[in-house]
Parts: C-alpha cells; structure tokens; sequence
C-alpha cells in the first residue's frame, strides 16, 4: 500500500516494483482521466488522529501554504485534546505568521479561546474571539463562535454577556432541538439575572432578546401569582406571534402553561398563641393576616382559621381541621409540634410546616419553611466565597448553636472550595479577648517572646505578631457581643497586615438602641431579611408604625407569615418550576430537597448614617 498526497497528483514509484505492476500503474497515469475526489480532512472537525501524526503531515508538505496551515490546524486540536499545553501555545504563534483564509482564521481563533479555556484563563479565551460578518464561512462556525462565547462569559458571571451571545448565536443554529435548547439556557440565565442587569440587556439591538427581557419582567410582575402569571404568558405570546418562544417555549413556561391552579377556600394555622412562645406565635400571625388583606388578586378571600398549639392537642387540632373542612395547613411553629402533627394527621392535609423536623424524609403534601439559621450560616459560606476570600474563620459561641450553625458554614464552604473552614468557639464574654489572642496566633507569640528572654536573661524589645492568612472572619454574634469581638480582633491584628474582612449573621442586627449606628460595628457586613435592609421598603415603614416596639426578631418573624400566606398558591409553581425564585420578604424563595423552601438572606453594612443595603 502507499500514499498519495492530499493534491492527488501521480508520483514516481519504487523500483521494486514489478515490471508488470509498474506498466499498470503508468498505464492508468497516462490513459484514465483523474477521478475528482473530496478533501481527505475536514479542519472544522474534531482531530481524529494525533498531534504527531498532523504536524508530519505539515512539515512534509509540499503544497501551498494553505494546506500546511490545515494540517497546523488539525495538529492544535490534537494537542489541546492531549492537554498538551505548552506544545499548542508554540503552534498557535505559529500559525498567527502564516497568511490563512477566512475559514483558517475562524478555526484558530475558536481553537487559541478553548486553549485559554483549558488553562483557566476565561478572560484572554473571550478577547481570542472576534469573528467578522464579512468571512462568509459556513454557518457551524458562527454557531460554534456564539456558543464558546456565551460558555465563557457565563464561567465568568457575566450573565448579560453569556445570554447575548447565545441570542445572537440562535440564527445560526439549524437544528430543532440544539435551538429548543439555545433558548431553554437563555431563559434559564434570564430568570437568575435581577433587575439591573435584565435594564441592562433591555438597551442592545436585538429585538428577539428584548422580547424574552419583556417577558421574564412581565412574569416578575406577577410572581408568586401563577394564575395571573397563566393569563399574562397567554397574552403576550399572543401579542407576538413571530417571536420563537411561540416555538421554542422553555419547558418552565409550557408547564406554567398547563399548570392547574388550585386555591383552597379554607386555610387552618396552628401557632402557640398563648403561654410559651406566643409573641412568636403573635408575629407570624399578624404578617399572616396582613398578607391576606393586601391580597389583590380578585379571587375571593379564604376563610383562615388559627388554632392554638400550647392551648390544644395535636390530636385535638387535627380532629378539628377535618370538622372545619380545612384543605391546607400553615405550621406548627415548633420541632416537636410538626413532628406530631405530621404523624396524626397521617399527611392527610396539605402542610406548609413553619419549622423542619429531626427526620426530615420528604413527607407526602408537606413542604417545609423556615428562618433556619443553618440555612443562613450556608448563604454567608457562598457570600464570602463570592467576595474573593479564600481562608474564612468562624468565631462562634460554644453551644448547641453556635456549633450548628458553625458546622453548616464550614460545610458549605468546602463544597465550595475542597477545604473545610476553620472555627473557634467562645465560652462567654468574658473569655472573648482570650479566644481572639489565641486565634490570631498573639498568645503563642508572647509565648516565644517570653521564652526568648529567659534564654538570653535580658528585657528584649519585642512585639508581638499576629498571624497572617486568616482573610474574613464569620461572627455568630449577637449586637452586644459583636460591639467586643471586632475591636477585639482590630487590636490583635498588626498594623502592617491587611486586615480580614468581617461578616456577621442575622443575630448582630437587633433593633435595640440604635444598634445600626453604633460606631464599633461600622463596616461590618451582615445578612438577614430584605425587610430590614432594604431601603425605603413600605411594608417595613407600616410594620414599624404598627407594632413599634418590637425588635428585629419579631421583624422576621412578621415577614416570616407575609411569605408563608404567598406560598399557599406559590408552592404549586415552585414544585413545577425548578428555575422558579419567588421575591419574598424573608428572602429570594426557592424550592430545595425534600419540599424545603430555601432562603437567598440580604446583605447590608453597619454604616456611619445607619444601616447600608450591600448589593
């Protein structure tokens, strides 16, 4: 066997040929007209054989230019496939001084970007892209083009950027389903955007895009409303009978389409209204109620019975729900009280329950919601991983909580980062300093001064050195107990180290005294509902007219029956919507395992006029 060129051309043969095989070979060079034969390679394809293999092929070449650019190109695919890094970077330079068509400068600049990908370096791998309409090459690789640049900006965050791209990718794109799912990704990343950055692609030339924008935000008007969320949809895809999602609709959107809406007529609430925990109690109840006379959704008002927890038994409550003709329940409040009333009522009757028990199984018609504190600890863990920290320390207190919450943190953390985060407990204020010296290395550093000059038996000038890698610092701190821990730490702490960045949960923001302008805690970062650091929000201005003796606690408590009351006809939307966030006034509301409602906290600052929201 031997090989011809890519050129197809006759060459000489070995002599060894036999005399006989030789005439045929020049019998059919001199008498058979040249077959027409395709290219042997396709240099839009993956690389089927090895780098070795191509960069022969190019350096034995003898044809054009163009055809040792090919076999270049094909030999940087193998390479970046064989992770070959250093290699592919030597021929990517190469092939910049060759002289390549239109087609040849598409592949390498799409192939230079995926190696930058493969090496980490996502921004360079954007910057390598900038194809020109004026190439007239084929479709795929304005299609691929698209598809690498949207991949990039998304690993990058940059939403707006990654929806563009594949926006602007779609007309290139020929098959049904690769189309279906190019608009499935871009309305995915849609309803993740807020509002700033959907303003923000609502201002490009696009109009298919901004079609999509307009319809998440007409959504987004209705949240936690599907039945009027049915006749919007319904309406606008009307209104625009030329736009793909008429096509194309995200599966989200077809079973909103096909959801049935049910709104039950009677809605029991269990809650401890007296003895024990009753101003708990109390506060989800007047939020609960609040909700209800805000309902604007023209649908007639349920009937909402309450049933006291410390005043009856669940076994009492339970026979009472079924001769009330109760079809959804909201609570009880207490572990133990769900625990119970899950088991009598055999989960009989739909339940929103206000708190998850020990064994949380995913019990049939339950769902679970909830101000966990855990939940809270998990959100600061993605919330310091987002600000670019990369050694977080958890200063806690030394209890059932404090070792709860702490453990939540540092496991998310290490789902996050491979490493778990490290924590220090405290027993109580007094041993606070204590605990901040030893964590930040001061004890064990006037422990070798001290050392030093018994060895040597002279008063040395020293100072003592704090340690160097801990970068923010997670306080499970109440506000009196944050007013000692950070100028705790600000002393131990040198002054030629860049000090960590300090975050606090939701127990630091106690509206006691003013705690928002209280000079020790300026610039630390803390988490909690929107209620209470979202700026100018009016249904916080009406709560504290209300009720302006309670505290923050109570605050949360408040939006706590706010949520619950919206979730009675969110739910059924949550469960059939994966992507679905509801805008709560707890928090952004998501549907997690198990029929849990996960909470998205807001962020804020302790500033020099008050409280700062952190966007």
């Amino acid at each position: 066997m031997f090989m011809r060129k890519i050129t197809h051309k006759c060459k000489s043969v070995s002599r060894v040929l036999p005399p006989i095989a030789l005439a045929l070979v020049l019998s059919a060079c001199t008498t058979t007209p040249p077959v027409e034969q395709g290219p042997q390679y396709d240099i839009t394809a993956p690389a089927l054989e090895s780098s070795t293999f191509y960069l022969l092929k190019a350096e034995t070449e003898t044809e054009t230019g163009e055809a040792k650019a090919d076999w270049y190109l094909l030999a940087l695919k193998a390479l970046i496939a064989e992770k070959q890094y250093a290699q592919a970077d030597v021929l990517v330079s190469r092939l910049a001084k060759l002289p390549l068509t239109p087609l040849q400068l598409s592949e390498w600049q799409l192939n230079r970007a995926l190696l930058s990908q493969q090496k980490g370096d996502l921004q360079t791998a954007v910057d390598n892209l900038n194809f020109q309409p004026s190439w007239g090459i084929p479709a795929i690789q304005y299609q691929r083009y698209y598809q690498l640049k949207g991949e990039l900006y998304e690993a990058l965050g940059n939403l707006p950027g990654a929806v563009l791209s594949y926006a602007e990718g779609s007309p290139y794109i020929t098959d049904n389903y690769d189309k279906q799912q190019n608009w499935e990704n871009v309305w995915t990343l849609l309803v993740k955007m807020p509002p700033s950055e959907l303003n923000s692609l609502s201002a490009t030339t696009n109009p298919v895009l901004n079609g999509w924008v307009e319809l998440v935000n007409l959504l987004r008007r209705y949240s936690g409303r599907p039945a009027q969320q049915q006749e919007a949809l319904n309406q606008w895809l009307a209104a625009n009978p030329s736009h793909p999602a008429n096509r194309y609709l995200p599966n989200d959107l077809t079973a909103l389409q096909s959801m049935e809406i049910l709104r039950p007529d009677r809605i029991g609430v269990m809650l401890p209204l007296s003895d024990k925990f009753a101003a708990q109690g109390e506060a989800i109840r007047n939020g609960l109620v609040q909700a209800l006379l805000d309902d604007d959704s023209g649908n007639t008002a349920p009937s909402v019975m309450f049933y006291d927890t410390n005043a009856l038994s669940t076994t009492d409550i339970v026979n009472q729900m079924r001769t009330d003709g109760i079809q959804f329940a909201i609570g009880p409040l207490r572990k133990d009280k769900v625990e119970e009333f899950l088991t009598v009522s055999q989960n009989a009757i739909p339940t929103l329950a206000l708190n998850i028990p020990k064994e949380e199984d995913g019990a049939a018609n339950t769902c679970f919601f909830t101000l966990s504190p855990e939940q809270e600890a998990e959100q600061a863990a993605l919330h310091i991983e987002q600000n670019k920290h990369q050694y977080p320390l958890v200063i806690a207190p030394d209890n059932g909580f404090g070792r709860r919450v702490s453990e939540a943190f540092s496991k998310q953390w290490e789902e996050q980062t491979g490493e778990p985060a490290e924590i220090e407990f405290f027993k109580n204020r007094t041993a606070m300093q204590k605990t901040v010296q030893r964590v930040f290395g001061l004890t064990e550093s006037q422990g070798r001064i001290q050392q030093m000059q018994q060895l040597l038996g002279l008063e040395m000038e020293s100072e003592q050195r704090s340690r160097r890698d801990v970068d923010a610092v997670y306080l499970v701190a109440n506000a009196g107990e944050l007013t000692l821990l950070k100028p705790f730490i600000e002393v131990a702490i040198n002054p030629d180290v860049q000090p960590p960045k300090l975050y606090a949960s939701s127990r630091s923001n106690n509206r006691v005294n003013g705690v928002g302008e209280i000079g020790e805690l300026h610039g630390i970062e803390f988490s909690d509902v929107p209620l209470l650091v979202e700026p100018n929000n009016p249904t916080a201005a009406r709560f504290n007219q209300l009720w302006p003796g309670l505290d923050n606690g109570m605050t949360r408590l408040y939006a706590l029956g706010m949520d619950a009351y919206a979730l009675i006809e969110a739910l059924p939307q949550m469960q059939a919507l994966p992507e679905y966030r509801f805008e709560g006034l707890s928090g952004e509301l998501s549907l997690g395992d198990y029929c849990t409602v996960n909470r998205s906290v807001s962020w804020a600052m302790f500033g020099d006029q008050g409280i700062v929201s952190v966007k």
